[in-house]
């Protein structure tokens, strides 16, 4: 009995450290080929419970991220094999126009391509420039120039064209979400407790 806990807990401090090692992406970030070395990991590891060697179990899932770190690389060198192994964003709106040859191959239908525009605040296909569904599966865009939101740097042309007096005072540099991974040794300490 307390072997099987033992072994339990070695697999389970094996896999997360072999997920840890396998990159910081989510399910719906990850690749064809991440997913298909994750499933198998998870099955191997299963595979100890049920009594194939806790030595063994540990090769092969060592083995299958190899060969997931192999495909990356290779997938890095040349993009030729990146298609392959990581398939290629596919357009499915074109200057406000649906692309819905593309939509077919990929099987989705227009009520779920206007499912992501809403997740992502957009009302109109036509406001969409260019659409693709990336590898992981997310919605990358490009709005119409109309339909961009306005920026600081837009806001200071729009003044200094229409009112050449007008100084646009600098703001102050302010600690922002990226400065403590950034420069974590100049971050003050944490508080002890969240309020």
């Amino acid at each position: 009995m307390f072997t099987v806990f033992w072994q339990s807990l070695v697999l389970a401090f094996a896999g997360i450290l072999m997920l840890r090692i396998s990159g910081r992406k989510s399910i719906s970030e990850m690749t064809t080929p991440q997913i298909g070395v994750l499933l198998t990991i998870g099955a191997v590891l299963g595979s100890e419970v049920a009594g194939k060697g806790l030595a063994e179990s540990l090769l092969a899932v060592f083995t299958f991220l190899a060969i997931l770190y192999l495909t990356e690389w290779i997938a890095l060198k040349w993009n030729l094999a990146e298609r392959v192994f990581k398939g290629a964003a596919v357009p499915v709106i074109e200057n406000g126009q649906l692309l819905t040859a593309n939509m077919k191959k990929l099987r989705m239908s227009v009520d779920d391509l206007e499912k992501r525009l809403r997740l992502d605040s957009i009302a109109r296909v036509q406001d969409v420039r260019y659409a693709t569904i990336e590898t992981n599966g997310e919605l990358g865009y490009e709005l119409m120039p109309h339909a961009r939101p306005l920026t600081r740097g837009d806001l200071e042309e729009i003044l200094k064209a229409n009112f050449p007096q007008f100084k646009v005072p600098a703001s102050p540099p302010q600690a922002d979400v990226f400065s403590e991974t950034i420069h974590p040794k100049d971050q003050p300490p944490a508080p002890n407790k969240l309020h």
